[in-house]
């Protein structure tokens, strides 16, 4: 007998789960799940852990709650257009661009790759510049280092199954120093390019931590060697942090206005 095609499915139900978990994410439990779609324990439950395994959505407060899981927000985020990022990030890059001289930029996460969402650079004569929409090598950008350092073994070992590039003498292939790269941006808190993808520019970058504890983004800044990696350094990193910070608060605003809106 074959299913009518004009009832909702399997999936149907998932996405019901899916929807009271964005609307009560970190605190929803599994009674509530149960009682508010009417659904048996045994039923919500299988749902549930069908989420959680697919990484829809994550269990918290030692397996009693769940919330909204990092793939489902990273899939939120990889779908925000241009326009969306500039008028949530563009005010807060632009103030940053304007305070240190130097070009400011956003880059995301899609997939396993890393691409530039927006970006702004100075008016003075000498400047790096970052072309939006430009995918970052993940051995070399320092955007690309602060967010992959945060991801999962599996999608950092995707990211480096395709050949990587050596735009310059400086840049490193190898999976070992990549690996410990990543490492040191764990403990420190920020990354670095010197002169990985062009000799003459350096960049720094920090990691933009959601609240839900995803890294779907940094945000960096970029110039002339020298004027980017001297005595300013410890400064600037810390504006970066500051900036970092706020448009963590300001993405994640965003993405919930969004889901209410198509709700």
């Amino acid at each position: 007998m074959s299913e009518d095609d004009s009832s909702p499915g399997p999936l149907a139900r998932y996405i019901d789960v899916l929807e009271v978990i964005a609307t009560f994410s970190g605190a929803i439990t599994l009674t509530d799940v149960s009682s508010i779609l009417a659904l048996p324990k045994t039923t919500a439950h299988r749902l549930l852990k069908g989420l959680v395994r697919s990484g829809l959505a994550a269990e918290g407060d030692a397996g009693r709650t769940y919330h909204v899981g990092e793939r489902l927000t990273r899939l939120l985020h990889a779908g925000a257009d241009d326009a969306w990022y500039a008028s949530l990030a563009g005010p807060h890059l632009r103030a940053l661009t304007e305070a240190t001289t130097e070009t400011c930029y956003l880059a995301r996460l899609i997939g396993a790759r890393v691409v530039v969402a927006i970006s702004y650079s100075p008016d003075v004569r000498w400047r790096g510049y970052v072309q939006p929409g430009i995918e970052m090598p993940v051995n070399a950008a320092a955007t690309a280092k602060a967010i992959m350092a945060f991801q999962s073994r599996e999608l950092i070992a995707e990211a480096l199954s395709h050949e990587l590039p050596r735009p310059t003498v400086n840049s490193r292939t190898s999976r070992k120093w990549i690996e410990q790269e990543y490492a040191k941006v764990r403990t420190s808190g920020y990354a670095t390019c010197i002169g990985e993808i062009d000799e003459g520019l350096a960049a720094i970058s920090v990691p933009v931590l959601l609240p839900s504890g995803a890294v779907l983004h940094s945000v960096g800044m970029t110039g002339p060697l020298e004027r980017i990696m001297n005595k300013q350094l410890p400064s600037r990193i810390a504006a970066l942090k500051t900036t970092a910070a706020i448009l963590a608060k300001a993405l994640a605003l965003g993405t919930a206005i969004r889901e209410r809106s198509i709700s």
